[in-house]
């Protein structure tokens, strides 16, 4: 009785790792399925290679992305330094300097 028992029991698992196997392949022909699709419409251009080698387009709008920061933080600095710089009237633009008191001469 314990061997039947026991066979009975070896059966079971051996039909549950044919089962899991089974979807296993299943799911490794649905993912080879998904590629080799996925490939095709990187190669017709339907689609860009997110994959690429660096240099993409991808790498690209980064840089340009940073390098539009980096020129913004200068523009900042500038301004900044023109701002606590030379006053207006130093700079030409009148103003302050300019005295409004009457001439000697004038009297």
């Amino acid at each position: 009785m314990r061997i039947g028992e026991a066979t009975t029991g070896l059966g079971e698992e051996m039909s549950d790792v044919g089962l899991a196997l089974s979807r296993a392949q299943d799911k490794t022909e649905q993912m080879q399925a998904r590629a080799a699709a996925v490939n095709e419409l990187v190669d017709t251009g339907a689609i860009d290679d997110l994959t690429a080698a660096p240099g993409s387009d991808l790498d690209a709008q980064i840089a340009a992305l940073t390098a539009g920061t980096q020129v913004d933080a200068e523009m900042a600095k500038l301004r900044a330094e023109v701002g606590n710089g030379a006053p207006a009237a130093e700079l030409g633009q009148g103003g302050a300097a300019e005295s409004t008191e009457p001439a000697e001469d004038a009297k």
